[in-house]
């Protein structure tokens, strides 16, 4: 535990800092709301859709018609869609904040990006599944018919009608662009490049989501607007001398103040 708030401390030059005080409990209470729908969806989801698309505006409509099973079927776009999103961006968001530093870093600044990056995803998880579950927006693959009695497609899951907004997009753009702002605060020479990789693993992921037909256009759009809102704020919040930082001061009495 000393190592950790050790590592957490930001020197005087740093241009961001954390408090973990403060910031374990919003990881913790981001977390809990994310999980605990998702282990509990078939008990408290909505049994029916709230929003059922009777009559699908017209610009999902589009969408839905050019992109789904584009390029490859639906399943294997599902199926990319869930490695890119839940395995291959997290490492490479994680490594880019250990490594991709800014010039007045100090030691431990890896790991404070990553606990804001971690913030960042954690809200914006339990703000999507809070409006999934309030919406209860059916799925297209439910709509247009093309739903099955097993599996990813199951008609009989609740999951089926919970389609706004998506997660994968929100997950993905709060990765991205929580780590491109952190970058930019520390005036990191990556921030350019990582901003332009938020912006390709946002949209990438909205594709996939589509041509899965697992969201509408609508769904990935509000996703993405949920999670680059986190990625935006939580990074601005650790700014030095913003809510959820702390004036520069050494180690010593960061742990003076936790004892």
């Amino acid at each position: 535990m000393i190592a950790i708030l050790l590592a957490l401390s930001a020197g005087a030059q740093d241009k961001i800092d954390v408090r973990p005080a403060v910031d374990v409990p919003i990881i913790a209470v981001g977390l809990v709301g994310f999980v605990v729908p998702e282990l509990l969806k078939e008990q408290i989801a909505p049994a029916s859709c709230r929003i059922c698309d009777g009559s699908l505006n017209g610009v999902d409509a589009f969408f839905h018609d050019r992109l789904t099973g584009w390029l490859v079927d639906r399943k294997t776009a599902d199926t990319i869609g869930n490695v890119w999103v839940y395995a291959l961006l997290p490492v490479s968001t994680l490594a880019g904040a250990f490594t991709l530093t800014g010039p007045s870093a100090s030691e431990g600044a890896g790991l404070r990006a990553a606990a804001i990056v971690t913030e960042a995803v954690a809200v914006q998880a339990a703000i999507v599944q809070a409006v999934k579950f309030s919406a209860a927006r059916q799925r297209p693959f439910a709509h247009y018919g093309h739903g099955e009695t097993s599996g990813p497609y199951d008609l009989t899951d609740r999951d089926s009608h919970i389609s706004l907004p998506s997660g994968h997009t929100g997950f993905a753009a709060s990765l991205g662009v929580s780590l491109a702002m952190t970058a930019t605060l520390e005036e990191s020479s990556a921030a350019p490049w990582l901003w332009g990789a938020a912006g390709v693993a946002s949209v990438s992921t909205a594709l996939l989501r589509m041509m899965a037909e697992k969201h509408y256009f609508t769904d990935v759009l509000t996703g993405a607007a949920i999670g680059a809102a986190c990625g935006v704020a939580f990074p601005l919040l650790h700014k030095r001398g913003n809510a959820l930082s702390v004036s520069a001061q050494g180690p010593a009495v960061a742990l003076s103040g936790t004892f």
